[in-house]
């Protein structure tokens, strides 16, 4: 009997090997299908054209339709599809289901889409991994060649993801060359875009850390006779939900974005070790995520203006910090260091019909350091130096001039006692842009 026991055991488990690509098969076309279903966007919509279920794979072919007049009409006019086939490869495995898709068009008149490239992996716990790839394309057609374009060149790219059940996710991508050429030789070169985020959406706000960088940017205008170029930018956004235990009414989110530039070439001169750091904090997150919709609205009624105002108030009732850590870098061969820190105190009521009021309620500090080689060298700065420091709102500090201030009331408090209208120290920056 025991021995018959081991036997239907091992039985048992053949079969469940045995029938579970069924299952994940089954599984697989319902994610699938309730995928496409669930999808809903007002440009591209997405169909299901046929699903071939098998034992161990599968086959699909879904359909990409862009559906808004406008950008279809645009599209067609410049000889791009507006019709994507996707064909979907798919293999059922015990604890997985991954698929290989490939795309075409109407008589692949697109070497891009032709080239794409969708690899997917979906446990059975909800995780998929995902990586997008591209080939070396050149996008430049007979509309493109008419209007003076020579070259529309976007290199193999890489977009990588891994996506949670629960909606977390990371994402790397790789970006090794974009160049754009006229013909008469004046061009727009990108190089080596690489990034990566890590996190989730929160409606429509992301909640984590993104990071973009780019090694060179050059843009060389030969009728202009301008040749400008960026290298070593690199920038840095996180964000996060500080939670309010028991009043999630009350719940703030903080926004650090840092921009750093290696080096700026321009005719007018070099910018180098350009540091540009902005944060914003404690804003009300039930006010955050009712005004972000509504600023990506393309169409703004009377109804949206009101809904807008009202969750800018709430915003401002909350009150909220908005800080320019440092502004600095190295221009002409002088430095450059800034810093404003402004706050909105807590009960400021009907912000959006009062900007006065607004301005009246601001606290908060600033201070500006600046080489007086870059005054003398800038006639605009030299002038506005000169009054602030017959004024006294500015001092001399060996190489440097110094504007250090206190912000209360809509004005600006010196060390010395003196006061001034806050938009004359912002007139002032500028000149430093």
């Amino acid at each position: 009997m025991n021995e018959l026991k081991k036997y239907a055991a091992i039985g048992g488990a053949i079969a469940l090997v045995a029938c579970w690509p069924f299952a994940t098969g089954k599984i697989g076309e319902a994610i699938f299908k309730d995928g496409i279903a669930s999808y809903d966007n007002s440009v591209i919509a997405i169909e299901n054209l046929s699903y071939d279920r098998g034992y161990l794979s599968s086959t699909a072919q879904s359909r990409i339709h862009v559906v808004d007049p406008g950008l279809s009409a645009e599209l067609e006019h410049a000889g791009y599809p507006t019709d994507i086939i996707v064909n979907h490869e798919i293999s059922h495995g015990l604890l997985s289901i991954s698929s290989v898709s490939t795309f075409e068009t109407e008589a692949n008149k697109s070497d891009f889409i032709k080239g794409l490239k969708l690899t997917t992996e979906s446990q059975l716990t909800g995780t998929t991994d995902l990586l997008l790839s591209s080939q070396d394309a050149n996008f430049v057609n007979d509309d493109l060649r008419a209007q003076g374009v020579e070259k529309l060149f976007v290199a193999a790219s890489e977009v990588s993801a891994t996506v949670q059940k629960d909606g977390q996710f990371s994402l790397v991508y790789n970006l090794p060359k974009t160049e754009l050429r006229l013909d008469n030789q004046s061009e727009f070169i990108v190089d080596n875009v690489k990034g990566q985020s890590v996190g989730h959406y929160v409606g429509d706000i992301f909640i984590g850390e993104a990071n973009i960088g780019m090694d060179k940017l050059l843009l060389n205008d030969v009728e202009g006779q301008n040749h400008n170029e960026v290298k070593g930018f690199n920038y840095t956004s996180i964000n996060q939900i500080k939670e309010v235990k028991d009043k999630p009414e009350d719940n703030a989110l903080t926004s650090s974005n840092k921009l750093t530039i290696n080096e700026v070439v321009t005719d007018s001169g070099t910018l180098e070790n350009g540091v540009f750091d902005l944060s914003f904090e404690e804003l009300n997150y039930d006010a955050l995520i009712k005004l972000v919709p509504l600023l990506q609205e393309q169409e703004i009624t009377p109804e949206k203006v009101q809904q807008l105002m009202l969750s800018f108030d709430l915003l401002a009732a909350k009150g909220f910090k908005v800080n320019l850590n440092e502004f600095s870098a190295d221009v002409l061969g002088s430095k450059v260091n800034s810093q404003i820190l402004l706050t909105l105190p807590e009960g400021t009521a009907r912000a959006s019909q009062n900007a006065d009021k607004l301005v009246q309620t601001l606290q908060g500090s600033s201070e500006l350091v600046i080489a007086k080689k870059l005054v003398d060298e800038t006639p605009e700065l030299r002038m506005q130096m000169d009054e602030l420091l017959v004024n006294e709102f500015a001092t001399e500090e060996g190489d440097n001039y110094r504007l250090s201030a206190k912000i209360a009331n809509g004005q600006i408090e010196l060390p010395n006692g003196q006061k001034m209208p806050l938009f004359m120290l912002l007139g002032f920056l500028t000149y430093l842009r």
